[in-house]
């Protein structure tokens, strides 16, 4: 899904859970960095991750990470995950940042990466909703079975 390379997603997924690899980043441990976000530091831990990848999709490395958050997010949200337009709204108001400035000041948005997610999503909203199924959904339906 999103084209991003299996073993990519997994690295992207471990370490975002575990919270080990990026935390330890040695340009993370600058002290004028202490005061961003952790969704910060690992949007920058990945994006230099793609930086240092030199695959024909670029910028797969944030792909993965913003489709693990979006994820994370439709699990976690009090909206009504049937609104996909609203989901996505919200999390880019309440989850993520859209952009990065490097240690050179740069701006670096990542617009692109996350609309092609969000596009993705939405043409295959069956496929999403499938496997969103679980424990959280299975309630939701039968709460309104009731």
């Amino acid at each position: 899904m999103a084209g991003i390379d299996e073993l990519i997603a997994n690295v992207v997924d471990r370490n975002i859970d575990y919270g080990t690899t990026w935390a330890f980043n040695s340009n993370n441990n600058d002290p004028s960095n202490d005061d961003e976000s952790v969704i910060v530091k690992q949007l920058k831990f990945f994006h230099q991750k793609d930086l240092e990848k030199k695959y024909s999709d670029k910028n797969l490395y944030v792909k993965a990470f913003f489709l693990h958050h979006l994820l994370d997010y439709f699990r976690e949200t009090r909206f009504d995950i049937y609104n996909i337009d609203l989901i996505f709204n919200k999390f880019l108001q309440e989850k993520v940042k859209t952009y990065i400035v490097n240690n050179k000041g740069k701006k670096i948005n990542f617009q692109i990466e996350i609309h092609q997610i969000f596009d993705l999503l939405k043409k295959n909203k069956r496929e999403l909703y499938s496997d969103l199924r679980g424990e959280y959904l299975t309630r939701l339906d039968n709460k309104k079975e009731h």
